[in-house]
């Protein structure tokens, strides 16, 4: 099925560099280089951006201490940056949450374990995701089960966290 998959993108990838050498009139190497740096681009303007939940304007470095470059705000963890970002774009508090039973405004990273997952917008701003404000790491679905971050492989793998998944196998 991998092998059908990257079959199928290839195909799809030559006929529309053809397409662009019909209109062009570029050469295959040099309509095959703009296509690819086009997708990149592309693929580029979906990443996550995590914009400075203190003055909105800069766009903030998620590392070991995520920090603003234009306004200058520094966060001591991903999580607190999390916190606060949840708050002000999101409109999601841990109070309300609690209080009213509605969406947490966090939720723990599978990968390191720091409550730091919120949903962040792409730099082209039609693309949601999730994020952890620790790692970095982008999150594309929820567990089917306890709505945990999960990454939606397109080799067709089931839909739920790794507990879940454990923890239905031990159930048959």
């Amino acid at each position: 099925m991998i092998n059908s998959d990257s079959n199928s993108r290839q195909r799809e990838r030559t006929r529309a560099i053809r397409a662009r050498m019909r209109l062009t009139g570029e050469p295959y190497v040099v309509a095959a280089r703009h296509h690819d740096a086009e997708m990149r681009r592309k693929a580029a303007d979906r990443m996550p951006v995590v914009r400075c939940p203190q003055c909105s304007e800069g766009t903030v470095e998620v590392d070991v201490t995520p920090a603003c470059p234009v306004c200058g705000a520094t966060w001591d963890s991903g999580a607190q940056l999390a916190v606060e970002y949840a708050a002000e774009f999101l409109g999601l508090d841990w109070h309300s949450s609690i209080k009213d039973g509605g969406a947490p405004p966090t939720q723990d990273c599978p990968d390191c374990g720091e409550q730091a997952v919120v949903t962040v917008r792409s730099k082209d701003t039609t693309f949601w995701t999730r994020m952890c404000l620790s790692c970095a790491t982008p999150w594309n679905e929820s567990c089917i089960r306890c709505g945990a971050p999960i990454q939606h492989r397109e080799d067709g793998d089931s839909l739920a966290c790794h507990e879940c998944w454990q923890d239905a196998i031990a159930r048959d």
